[in-house]
């Protein structure tokens, strides 16, 4: 290997290096500890739930919940067309695929996904270690391993392993990683089929997620830093990767309707949406300094910093203006080291290009923070911390002969002993941080301490509240839950006035209270109904709304005006399971028997195991005469839920 280490301030970094067949020292070993130990580091998140998006993709997903048979509807449509009857912007095939085919082996037991993004993080961590240490052969071996092992443990990857959901955060960066595995294996070979092995890694990366088009321009990236390979053949070589890239764009069109995002974003999910002018700018820069404090200090992590918990603010804010240095002054270090090669550079520009699709200031995407979208870009800021440790300490980055782990670590033992220091630390914050991740509630319950202005974290935790006042058998208890989420969803309102959803909610706590008197006569729906309609001032086509106001109009006796809404709510959602339920319902009490079959099928459609619209199909035919054809209902239901055979 290189002879520069004897030389007084070695410069190895300022060179590329050619890519070399020389023996190398043994990788598999420490690739199995990097395995071993991110796989312990969420080990306690297999008994987990299912939480935050989790329920979109998978439990309740219609598509994915029909296990195999709806596999090719997951390559037809959004990933979410399963769950909602509106315009999507996601298309993720192949996570949505294996979430499907999990459903199929394990129907509702959690366990098995979570199982599966920790093993799938595990190895995508070791297959990042061999990656790194063959393209920087020329460089000591402490570079990728402390920077695969800083990345595997940090923190803000939490979200990632704990929410099922992020699968597709996982399985895209292990597909991008193993196309730069194999593309160096190819620049050594120069066998073409380990350069389709390295396009077709590269294509399913795109399919797990779309931001993987970034690794176009990682792959040269890679080559210009760690190959002699002139412009021209580093283009020649990048230029394959194009035709994936386009290939998924075509798809995505195809199945999205739009290159970009097709529908409205909101200033719910992105505040950005609601800064006017060069505001708009000003707060991108500041939620882009909160990204680097996240990876600098990565203590408190939350689920949501959405509207209004960082609120709106101008270029006269000393932390925009830090922001904007920071980031200025990390690109012209990285432009300034390029010609020097300079891992530096290196380091910022992984980072720079990986995180550039998340920024906000090329294009508005559907969120203004999420730490998930630090996952692909912090292995540049991993790098670039053991660069510091590396530096403190005086240690050569040029490659040294020392491949056995006894000879490693004894040569560098105050490095190793302070990057020990914040592996723990690094550790102990990501154990911790995954008992908030065991379900919806805890999430809600922990992070509405550090983002208490959080208009959506209000919302969706009052929302667990009330789940909780469900289960309770007892009356008082229930109550009391209901009122406690009733604050939180005032306060939603309190933070973001337009907030249809939780109107619609405040107005269900009314109803619930009303309906818990026992004398019907006693009951009065007055404040429901004002939030009902509060939510349908500012979102007319909301179709839990007409459906919650069926079910009043149904329980007063004018079947009619429930009918009416019902209609509305199926309008807007053909796929509501409840409003087709009930819509069925009421032309059964109408005697309409062929219109009640008709909407109970069409529930069935969606939901097919739901015992209850099984059994009002049975005694639909039953009443039209046809006992025959709902025999077989009836026997379905019985099978779900013997609590129905009477």
């Amino acid at each position: 290997m290189s002879s520069k280490k004897n030389k007084p301030n070695p410069t190895p970094a300022a060179k590329p290096k050619q890519i070399s067949k020389e023996k190398s020292p043994r990788l598999w070993p420490w690739a199995v500890v990097i395995a071993a130990f991110s796989f312990l580091l969420y080990i306690n998140t297999v008994g987990h739930d299912y939480v935050l998006d989790d329920f979109s993709v998978i439990k309740e997903n219609f598509v994915t919940k029909r296990g195999f048979e709806g596999i090719p509807d997951l390559w037809k449509y959004h990933s979410r067309h399963g769950y909602w009857n509106s315009i999507g912007e996601l298309y993720r095939p192949i996570p949505m695929t294996m979430f499907a085919i999990e459903w199929a082996i394990a129907p509702d037991k959690p366990a098995l996904s979570h199982f599966m993004n920790i093993l799938l993080y595990a190895l995508s961590g070791a297959l990042l270690f061999i990656t790194l240490a063959r393209w920087m052969r020329g460089y000591n071996l402490l570079l990728p391993l402390l920077a695969t092992l800083f990345f595997m443990a940090h923190p803000v990857h939490v979200e990632v392993v704990a929410n099922i959901k992020s699968r597709d955060e996982i399985v895209m960066f292990g597909f991008a990683t193993l196309a730069l595995f194999f593309l160096h294996k190819y620049l050594e070979t120069n066998k073409l089929g380990i350069m389709l092995a390295s396009l077709g890694s590269y294509t399913l990366a795109l399919f797990s997620k779309e931001n993987a088009v970034t690794f176009v321009a990682i792959i040269p990236l890679m080559m210009y830093f760690f190959t002699k390979s002139d412009f021209k053949k580093i283009a020649i070589t990048t230029l394959p990767y194009l035709l994936p890239a386009i290939l998924f764009v075509l798809v995505r069109k195809a199945v999205i309707g739009s290159l970009t995002n097709p529908g409205e974003t909101y200033a719910l999910d992105n505040i950005l949406v609601a800064a006017k002018g060069g505001a708009y700018y000003a707060n991108a820069f500041l939620l882009l300094g909160k990204y680097l404090w996240t990876l600098l200090v990565p203590y408190p992590l939350c689920s949501d910093f959405g509207f209004n918990q960082i609120p709106l603010t101008t270029w006269a804010d000393w932390r925009v203006l830090l922001s904007l240095l920071a980031w200025l002054g990390m690109g012209v270090f990285a432009v300034l080291g390029l010609r020097k090669r300079s891992l530096w550079s290196f380091a910022i520009l992984f980072f720079f290009i990986n995180f550039s699709i998340f920024t906000n200031l090329f294009v508005t995407i559907g969120t203004s923070y999420g730490d998930r979208l630090l996952y692909s870009a912090s292995p540049g800021f991993a790098l670039a911390l053991v660069l510091v440790l590396m530096k403190i300490f005086k240690v050569d980055t040029a490659a040294t002969k020392v491949g056995e782990a006894g000879g490693l670590l004894a040569q560098n033992k105050g490095l190793l002993a302070v990057a020990g220091v914040v592996l723990l630390a690094y550790s102990v914050l990501t154990f911790s941080r995954n008992f908030a991740w065991k379900d919806s509630y805890t999430l809600y319950e922990t992070d509405i301490e550090t983002s208490p202005n959080s208009a959506k974290l209000n919302f969706h935790y009052g929302l667990e509240i009330v789940q909780k006042g469900l289960k309770s058998k007892d009356p008082a208890e229930t109550k009391a839950y209901n009122e406690r989420a009733r604050k939180r969803f005032e306060h939603a309102i309190e933070v973001f006035p337009e907030y249809h959803d939780a109107y619609s909610q405040l107005g269900l706590t009314y109803y619930r209270d009303e309906s818990a008197k026992p004398n019907p006569q006693d009951r009065n729906y007055t404040k429901a109904m004002e939030n009902y309609n509060m939510a349908l001032k500012h979102k007319p086509n909301f179709p839990l709304v007409y459906s919650n106001m069926g079910i009043i109009f149904f329980e007063s006796g004018q079947l009619d005006k429930a009918k009416e809404v019902y209609e509305k709510a199926v309008q807007y959602d053909p796929r509501m399971v409840d409003a087709l339920r009930n819509l069925g319902a009421v032309n059964a009490m109408q005697k309409n028997f062929p219109e009640a079959i008709k909407w109970f099928k069409q529930g069935l459609e969606y939901d097919p195991e739901n015992a209850t619209l099984n059994f009002y199909l049975g005694s639909a035919y039953k009443d039209s005469g046809q006992p025959e054809l709902g025999q077989p209902f009836f026997e379905k239901a019985y099978r779900l839920d013997p609590k129905l055979r009477k």
